[in-house]
């Protein structure tokens, strides 16, 4: 209830400064990157979200800003949850020490709902979350925001496949959905 949408944006002066975890991680992301603060979204109960849509982007979100997985589901409750702990190309981000970034620090503007960032071999890592409650389109230029040259190939990290050798992409996410893709050098 408190990872997307719900209450994005409310700012406080005081701890722990957003209510929204999204907004947080946001908001300490400044200070996240390798040899510096790593991220902790705190414990992850897969049962408290919707759907699989949502349980894919909160296990995103904690990897792909630098953060441990920390599994709070109990043998009761975790149910058919347990593959999406098991996603080995997503889990390799958090083994290499990856941590990413969103394009604004604004948790109001939409750029903060992309996170990029380059692992130690030069491949890139982007993911794209819609905190909406509706379908939103996302969209990145490899050139102009990363600085890739030419068309590289584009593997999606949930899919276990690779899209195609690209320049940039655009996709329509569902509600509290994410895409989360290794441009691979």
């Amino acid at each position: 209830d408190m990872f997307s949408d719900n209450s994005s944006g409310i700012h406080f002066s005081d701890w722990s400064k957003y209510v929204a975890a999204f907004d947080g991680y946001i908001y300490w992301s400044k200070l996240t990157g390798k040899n510096k603060v790593s991220m902790d979204g705190d414990f992850i109960r897969l049962n408290t979200f919707a759907n699989d849509t949502e349980k894919r982007s909160v296990i995103s979100l904690h990897l792909v800003a630098g953060g441990p997985i920390a599994i709070a589901d109990q043998y009761n409750t975790i149910g058919n949850d347990a593959w999406l702990y098991q996603n080995e190309e997503l889990l390799a981000l958090n083994t290499a020490k990856f941590t990413g970034k969103p394009l604004s620090g604004d948790p109001t503007n939409t750029d903060s709902q992309t996170w990029t960032g380059q692992l130690d071999n030069g491949d890139w890592i982007v993911a794209f979350f819609n905190r909406e409650s509706t379908a939103q389109t996302r969209s990145l230029d490899f050139k102009n925001k990363l600085g890739v040259l030419n068309p590289v190939m584009v593997r999606d990290l949930w899919q276990h496949k690779n899209i195609g050798k690209l320049s940039n992409i655009q996709v329509t996410l569902p509600p509290h959905g994410c895409l989360v893709v290794k441009l691979v050098k």
